[in-house]
């Protein structure tokens, strides 16, 4: 009974009223249209509205500026899928003994997610994912094992069993207890956190991506909503930047609304009037494993940033802000050599769910370098 108790409670805490987005103003409008063009979108995908906070504020409210009309579908196999790269444990690899579902209550219902693979932090790049729960949530395990108490306190406080980290949590297990999935109380959301990050290892010690296909266990989990890509700044050198974001379409209130996500994977082409393609797809980056710290600078441009503890502590809305190197980083800048005239620069992105987005936008080489 007690287990049953607090599994209700979580719920209650977690999730909210679901209803679709009213028209709150002409930014929660696009969004909408937006997002009904994405769930219009793919084979044998049911529509679903997305899911609204009982509060003041709608998660329209969340987005960092207003979805791009000009942005599109990609064409069936325009562009591959994000985790087709060919790297080990891209997709499957599911660790020994784990178990589907989600180290939370309800164990086997969609949890909100605050925050994926490889964002921006000051010190590093995001080594999972951030699950959004209410504070003092119980936490449990999804794979058996025995526990290792990494950090019993402060705001790293964490736990691993198998091959699963789980941090921002008060421990209740002792160093070596043994674990059950879904049974045994790993410990309860910090004060102040709302969410709980989940980090998996892989064989050597590696953190890989928990939502990869075939081997992740967070299930359910579904995302209907495409990511959205701003309009880009072309350099003279043929450099260009570009903000986007992915929003949600399983969206939760706890003490905030659910926010945008960074998306998984930015690349771009070049293709000539005629709509021939000039360069092969390059990507600017591709998420499918954790980046090294090391390239933050090349993957991510000037003005990207998280909203940070203290915006999630205190307020209900708190809005990232992501701007990549799409030419110039990690890919190379956009070729000098070409004969002046106009080209189309397409540039993609990718989500968890694999949902892509494309955006075409003309540039232009001139006597004085490339202009958009």
């Amino acid at each position: 009974m007690g287990a049953l108790a607090a599994a209700a409670v979580a719920l209650a805490l977690v999730l909210a009223t679901s209803a679709e987005l009213t028209n709150a103003d002409s930014r929660g409008a696009a969004a909408r249209d937006h997002i009904a063009r994405g769930l219009r979108a793919g084979p044998g995908r049911s529509p679903r509205p997305l899911l609204r906070a009982r509060v003041g504020k709608s998660p329209d409210s969340t987005l960092p500026f207003a979805p791009n009309r000009a942005d599109r579908r990609t064409r069936p196999y325009e562009v591959p899928s994000l985790y087709a790269d060919g790297l080990a444990c891209s997709v499957g690899c599911r660790p020994y003994g784990a178990e589907p579902g989600w180290p939370l209550a309800p164990f086997h219902s969609q949890h909100p997610i605050r925050a994926g693979l490889n964002e921006l932090r000051p010190e590093s790049l995001h080594v999972g994912i951030d699950i959004q729960a209410a504070d003092g949530a119980r936490v449990y395990a999804v794979q058996p094992g025995s526990a290792q108490v990494l950090a019993a306190s402060g705001p790293n406080a964490r736990v691993q069993v198998g091959n699963y980290i789980y941090w921002h949590i008060v421990p209740f297990v002792t160093p070596g207890q043994e674990v059950k999935p879904f049974v045994t109380v790993l410990g309860t959301v910090m004060p102040g956190y709302g969410h709980i990050a989940f980090s998996e290892l892989g064989a050597a010690g590696e953190y890989v991506n928990p939502l990869r296909p075939e081997g992740g266990v967070l299930k359910p989990y579904v995302d209907r909503a495409a990511p959205v890509i701003g309009r880009p700044r072309v350099a003279a050198t043929g450099e260009v930047s570009v903000a986007a974001y992915d929003p949600q379409s399983f969206v939760r209130r706890t003490t905030y609304i659910t926010p945008i996500l960074a998306p998984a994977a930015i690349a771009y082409r070049l293709y000539d009037r005629a709509g021939s393609a000039l360069t092969p797809l390059l990507w600017a980056f591709r998420g499918t494993h954790l980046l090294p710290f090391s390239e933050r600078s090349l993957i991510y441009a000037h003005g990207s940033r998280e909203p940070g503890y203290s915006c999630f502590a205190t307020r209900q809305v708190c809005i990232p802000h992501w701007r990549y190197r799409v030419a110039g980083g990690l890919a190379p800048p956009l070729p000098i050599g070409l004969p002046p005239g106009r080209y189309r620069l397409t540039i993609y992105a990718w989500d968890w769910a694999d949902n892509r987005t494309a955006l075409d936008t003309r540039v232009t080489m001139s006597g004085l370098g490339w202009r958009g």
